[in-house]
């Protein structure tokens, strides 16, 4: 099969947390043709999406670990499966590059589906289940963070659009607020004090658990984000968490989003990552499994099917 990856420029990736990497090489390992491309490389001509697209080889041996084929320039129905693996910023380019693959999808299925990608933002999911949420505050007016800050304590502060622990505040007090958010909309939920114990990230596919592991931050004041230092430990999968797995996982499942990392602290789930969902490494390290198998056998699953050409028959 031929299988498209849009995700971040090869050398901007990180090697320890990178799951679209791996997918890559069991899916090599089983003969298919891994293509890669950039949000940059994407296009519409004519309503038709298209795509400079490069095969590529991994070799983590070597200096460089990977090497690029030629860039072709193709319609993007020429694969078989495109997977959107593009970390955020969720920015314009990112939302155009849905609306290409969302044109693209008419042909060839594109996971997670592009539409909803567009249309849900992984911090603000999780607030579709407000009784799995902690109190929560989206707002681009300071002042309003100040009043809650005032009534709950100490709270974080995450920009909508950014992952890996970017932008991230802790206010410890109500003066701590920025004076000034740029117009931008935030997401303030009141701290748990529970992350001190760790940060688990869920992953499912399908809706059904693959694995899981708990990111422990380095002290009471730094974040549970590998990115951000934190170390990771093995856990399990508790009755509450099957009770968020439960109502989150038909969403989901509905709207295409297949692949799906839950954070969950305290008992409370904080976010529903579905852009670029990783900590395979992590999982398969402290669980000793292979996820990548299982995430592979779904791309072979969901690609489209492969249809033997037929000879042409002459007349007579």
């Amino acid at each position: 099969m031929r299988f498209l990856y849009i995700i971040d420029p090869l050398d901007s990736l990180n090697l320890q947390t990178e799951t679209s990497l791996l997918m890559m090489e069991e899916a090599a390992r089983r003969g298919h043709e891994n293509t890669v491309a950039t949000i940059d490389d994407l296009y519409l001509a004519n309503a038709q999406a298209r795509g400079r697209t490069r095969t590529i080889a991994l070799d983590f041996s070597q200096r460089s670990f990977y090497q690029l084929g030629d860039p072709r320039d193709t319609a993007l129905d020429a694969y078989d499966l495109i997977v959107m693996r593009k970390d955020p910023p969720v920015d314009a380019a990112y939302l155009a590059a849905t609306f290409i693959l969302e044109r693209a999808a008419t042909a060839v299925p594109v996971i997670n589906d592009p539409v909803s990608l567009r249309m849900f933002n992984e911090k603000l999911l999780p607030l579709a289940f407000p009784e799995l949420t902690p109190p929560t505050l989206v707002t681009n007016d300071p002042q309003r963070v100040v009043a809650f800050v005032a009534e709950y304590g100490r709270s974080i502060l995450k920009p909508l659009e950014e992952c890996s622990g970017r932008g991230i505040h802790i206010l410890r007090t109500a003066a701590a607020v920025p004076a000034d958010l740029g117009g931008r909309f935030v997401i303030v939920q009141r701290f748990i004090d529970a992350v001190v114990e760790g940060d688990k990230r869920i992953f499912l596919l399908e809706g059904e658990v693959l694995g899981a592991v708990n990111r422990i931050p380095r002290g009471p004041e730094d974040l549970a984000n590998i990115h951000q230092g934190a170390t990771v430990a093995p856990t399990t999968i508790t009755p509450r968490d099957r009770e968020i797995i439960g109502m989150v996982a038909p969403t989901l499942a509905s709207r295409g989003l297949w692949m799906a990392g839950l954070d969950v602290i305290g008992g409370y789930l904080t976010e529903i990552n579905v852009t670029s969902p990783s900590a395979a490494r992590q999982i398969n390290a402290v669980s000793g499994t292979h996820i990548e198998r299982q995430l592979v056998d779904f791309l072979e699953r969901k690609a489209r099917p492969r249809v033997a050409r037929q000879r042409p028959v002459c007349p007579g």
